[in-house]
């Protein structure tokens, strides 16, 4: 990796940081500077707005998220261990790789600049990895519908319904334990329910 390379991550990982400690607007160039290690020269050269940089970090997160983003079907695996292994990781992308504090940055941005949040969700927010399951299992006649993009809104809505709008609105705390089990486990029931064999 370069040094340019280095500053360029730096950057990255410092803005991250600061969006959420100060959300889009308050966020200061100057204090990513700071914690970059870097001048503001050097920032601009790389970004040459605070929207670019936004969209830098939730690039990379994406990115780091797509990494995780591998889930093989079985057809001599129960559906339902699959599928609740998949949620797992699924929770782990929305609160460890984005994190329910950027999530709730990136809400607020999108609300005040919709077409920024137009342009970003049509190229970073994407559902490959659980289409990509719900097709296989499709194929091999486990899971039945008109069409993948139906299990997979039905399972997104589920998922988020449960487990992201509820803290990113800060209803509710994120579930652990047992109170996690019990959420996975109803998202996964509910959608194989729907959509397996009669």
């Amino acid at each position: 990796m370069t040094r340019s390379e280095q500053k360029r991550l730096a950057i990255i990982k410092a803005a991250k940081q600061e969006f959420i400690e100060n959300g889009f607007l308050a966020a200061n160039m100057n204090n990513i500077c700071r914690s970059a290690e870097v001048s503001k020269r050097t920032l601009y050269r790389h970004f040459e707005s605070k929207e670019l940089l936004f969209e830098a970090v939730l690039t990379d997160i994406k990115e780091k998220s797509a990494e995780q983003e591998q889930y093989l079907f079985d057809a001599n695996q129960p559906l339902d261990e699959q599928l609740r292994t998949i949620t797992h990781l699924e929770v782990k992308i929305i609160y460890e790789t984005y994190g329910i504090e950027l999530s709730r940055t990136i809400l607020m941005e999108f609300f005040r600049q919709p077409e920024l949040a137009k342009s970003i969700t049509q190229r970073l927010y994407h559902t490959q990895a659980v289409s990509h399951w719900f097709e296989q299992a499709m194929k091999a006649e486990k899971l039945f519908a008109t069409d993948v993009q139906t299990i997979t809104s039905v399972y997104v809505s589920l998922l988020q319904g449960q487990l992201f709008w509820p803290q990113v609105l800060d209803i509710l705390p994120l579930p652990a334990g047992d109170e996690l089990e019990l959420k996975i486990n109803t998202i996964v029931t509910t959608v194989l329910r729907a959509f397996s064999k009669p």
